[in-house]
């Protein structure tokens, strides 16, 4: 089962929809999971006629005051191909949440940002939270990242629009993820390129 994975499309905010690169990479793919920061739940529908989606809410959806916040779940958990899935923003939820992003964004505008500090600190994080997960699929730091601790694979596949953090410009990118009873998980990370 081939399986597309992407997060942070923010739309209509940083696009007015998604880009038709971000649909054509995805297209093919028997099943979809957005992990957060959609932002608008109709953003999707290009989406949705290709494949099922999951999606959950991201960090800008606080306390339900956002349609994303309404329509998205925190996290979901499932069955594909024999592995057990967790899909979830990586945030810290509350009041929690919010001040550690304020402490990333100071330490960043310091020059003491330190993103694979911060991507292992969601690790564990994440970890602790689905010990029973055989792939953890994330975003938040809009940054492509993959790992595997123990028998957990952890995977986020990057913002799927252009972003950048004080001069650091990440690329965008989506994931694809092959899953077949009993083998490894094949993980393709999907560079994206807009005209």
């Amino acid at each position: 089962m081939l399986v597309g994975l992407l997060a942070d499309t923010h739309v209509p905010y940083r696009a007015s929809e998604l880009p038709e690169a971000v649909v054509a990479s995805l297209r093919g793919v028997d099943l979809i999971l957005h992990a957060g920061d959609v932002d608008e739940p109709w953003a999707l529908a290009p989406l949705q006629a290709l494949a099922p989606i999951h999606a959950v809410r991201g960090n800008y959806h606080l306390l339900e005051c956002s349609s994303g916040g309404h329509t998205f779940p925190a996290v979901v958990e499932l069955e594909v191909a024999g592995f057990q899935i967790a899909l979830t923003h990586g945030h810290l939820p509350g009041l929690a949440g919010m001040a550690w992003k304020v402490w990333a964004l100071l330490r960043q505008l310091a020059g003491y940002g330190n993103f694979p500090a911060r991507e292992r600190a969601i690790v564990r994080v994440l970890l602790r939270r689905f010990p029973r997960a055989d792939i953890i699929v994330f975003g938040h730091t809009h940054r492509f990242y993959q790992t595997q601790w123990g028998r957990t694979w952890l995977i986020n596949p990057g913002a799927a629009l252009l972003t950048s953090y004080f001069g650091t410009s990440l690329e965008p990118s989506v994931v694809h993820l092959q899953l077949e009873p009993g083998e490894r998980p094949e993980i393709r990370r999907i560079p994206l390129r807009f005209k």
